[in-house]
């Protein structure tokens, strides 16, 4: 269960955010509202959520004071804010002690909605990756349906940035988890690392090219990720025996 709270002293806001976001939608199962810090405070320490909205200046105190205390005591509390002040100095602040958003007022409830819900992904893997194999042993099936979708997650953004330079780490950021779960649940599910499977995927685009246009090999390698022909030529041959000239010639149908 997702646990939210948003903090906005002006009531019309407040009521305007929970009434047009989809928050089911977006992964969070219960949210409870404070009009100033004070109240945010006691509804913190009385429900600990996963996630914190605020906005910045309120009469009795500072969105980004209450950030800071709720971090001290519980780190692992995701936090956004939403503030009418589009200075530097407030941005600069609000990240540096660990918001992982900063929205500006007139709220944009897609953008809303869309953070919320990669926040809300974030948290849930931190949850899956941080169980130990005990938890997951004793209910197998939600383990493997977890490991299910974390794997589509991550091949998809993986197809995505195929032409680009994929870092585990980038990776990792992108689907809200970490360098380590990523490395462990590659190696589980597919019994290989992380960049043998891109190089993998990168020679299968390779190969479809070959086979099916006729674009000079290195636009071919382009098209599969690597920026250094010579580079590509080698780990095509290494991994399938060939050429990519080898390859394609062998490929078209005999006359």
């Amino acid at each position: 269960m997702i646990k939210a709270i948003l903090v906005d002293d002006e009531i019309r806001v407040l009521q305007a955010i929970e009434k047009n976001v989809n928050w089911k939608a977006c992964g969070i199962d219960y949210l409870l509202t404070a009009g100033d810090v004070d109240a945010a405070r006691g509804l913190i320490r009385k429900y600990q959520p996963d996630l914190l909205l605020t906005d910045i200046e309120m009469p009795d105190g500072s969105g980004l004071e209450l950030i800071e205390e709720v971090l001290k005591e519980w780190p692992q509390v995701k936090c956004i804010c939403i503030s009418c002040h589009p200075e530097f100095a407030y941005l600069r602040k609000a990240m540096q002690l660990g918001s992982v958003d900063y929205i500006l007022k007139p709220v944009e409830y897609a953008e809303l909605e869309m953070i919320l819900k990669k926040t809300v992904q974030g948290i849930q893997n931190s949850r899956y990756g941080e169980a130990s194999s005990g938890e997951l042993s004793a209910n197998p099936e939600v383990g493997y349906y977890e490991e299910d979708r974390f794997m589509e997650q991550a091949k998809e953004y993986i197809e995505q940035h195929l032409l680009e330079d994929i870092s585990i780490g980038k990776l990792a950021d992108s689907i809200g988890s970490s360098s380590s779960h990523v490395m462990r649940t590659f190696k589980k599910r597919l019994n290989m690392t992380v960049i043998e499977y891109v190089t993998s995927q990168r020679l299968e685009k390779a190969k479809q090219l070959l086979s099916n246009t006729d674009l000079p090999i290195m636009t071919v390698a382009e098209f599969s990720g690597y920026a250094d022909y010579s580079y590509f030529t080698r780990v095509f041959k290494k991994e399938t025996g060939v050429t990519p000239r080898e390859y394609r010639n062998n490929s078209k149908p005999a006359k």
